[in-house]
């Protein structure tokens, strides 16, 4: 059951802090990340803001259960597949999609909670940790090579779904046509290639983008100092 499920499908009579969260992200979801407030949360889920900070005391944290709860569904790695690029494209792409599932929350995975160590983001992060760490520790790589890799590999993910969210347009075809338009007005003399080339620029593919990043970033794992 996804967030916005558990949200539409709880009875009103019946609170606890899953609701609230999933409330929280339908609020995101619709309507952006500024529309949220403690008081909006409260009013969408028809109490006072005092109930709402029995479940989470501070707006920080409520931002951290929403990114938390959107990795909720993350695929973990099969620790029994002992092909770890295989592995680790098929977590990189479940994560993209759940970033892709809620492009207004997008920006928390990539920043909750700040002041963790080694930006490993919510709870559910560690657990993602473990099963990388474990997964390329049988493929040979020492701690250190793996803790690595993991950094670079959530480093890649995190700012993949942060430039292709941020692509993401009500009106897509309006702004293709705008941008193209607006390359091919560019001075040929200080623009060769981009007043040239508007449809390669416009024609966005976030998937092959992904996958083109992770092959190049597993190409070079090896090769990362391990210190």
């Amino acid at each position: 059951m996804t967030p916005s499920d558990r949200f539409n499908q709880l009875p009103r009579d019946k609170i606890d802090r899953e609701y609230v969260v999933s409330a929280a992200l339908s609020i995101v979801d619709n309507t952006g990340l500024d529309s949220l407030t403690i008081r909006s949360l409260a009013t969408s889920i028809d109490r006072d803001p005092m109930t709402v900070y029995r479940y989470v005391p501070t707006k920080e944290a409520l931002l951290d259960a929403i990114a938390d709860s959107i990795l909720g569904d993350l695929v973990a790695v099969d620790g029994s597949d002992t092909n770890w690029r295989r592995q680790l494209t098929i977590f990189g792409r479940h994560y993209r999609e759940l970033a892709l599932a809620h492009p207004r929350a997008a920006v928390l995975l990539a920043t909750r909670p700040r002041a963790t160590p080694l930006g490993l983001g919510t709870t559910r992060s560690l657990v993602s940790l473990e099963g990388i760490l474990s997964l390329l520790a049988t493929a040979g790589f020492t701690v250190p090579e793996a803790l690595s890799a993991y950094r670079l590999l959530m480093s890649l993910l995190r700012g993949h779904v942060l430039s292709e969210t941020q692509e993401t347009t009500e009106h897509p075809d309006e702004t293709v046509d705008r941008l193209s338009l607006a390359l091919r007005r560019l001075p040929i003399d200080e623009f060769p290639i981009m007043s040239v080339i508007p449809s390669l620029i416009t024609e966005y593919d976030g998937a092959h983008e992904l996958d083109r990043g992770l092959d190049v970033l597993f190409d070079g794992l090896r090769h990362v100092p391990s210190t």
